[in-house]
């Protein structure tokens, strides 16, 4: 795993996700996608555990206009300015799908719960933040 932290961008996949989100000429569908394959994966792994949490902050940026990027640091991720460089892209119907691939990454199935698993230390933060991201697509 190429995580360097719990938090939802401090993981390697995460970052190559949101390049694919900018690069692509359909970055709803690429969403949409995401979030499609984990709900029909018998067994979610790391990279696509990873385009899920991504997808979900993408969505919860356009539609409740939560930040991703930390104060002082400097750095502005790309989700942050994504519902203002794509005014007509509208997230909200993914809502609910987001809501359900979230809740199967906490599950059994997910590599990516079972490597936070490993780390006693910051699997709770890691898990809390998965939840506060439910919370606030629900």
């Amino acid at each position: 795993m190429g995580a360097w932290g719990f938090k939802y961008y401090e993981d390697d996949d995460a970052y190559d996700f949101m390049d694919e989100i900018e690069e692509s000429k359909s970055p709803k569908e690429l969403i949409e996608d995401a979030l499609d394959t984990a709900l029909k994966s018998d067994f979610i792994d790391s990279t696509e555990g990873n385009a899920v949490i991504v997808s979900a902050t993408y969505i919860d940026r356009q539609t409740n206009g939560t930040r991703f990027s930390e104060s002082g640091t400097g750095e502005i991720l790309d989700v942050d300015t994504f519902p203002e460089r794509n005014p007509n892209i509208d997230l909200s119907d993914l809502k609910e799908n987001a809501v359900l691939a979230l809740k199967k990454l906490l599950g059994e199935d997910s590599e990516l719960n079972e490597l936070w698993l490993e780390n006693e230390e910051d699997y709770p933060s890691w898990r809390q933040g998965i939840e506060e991201l439910i919370e606030r697509l629900t």
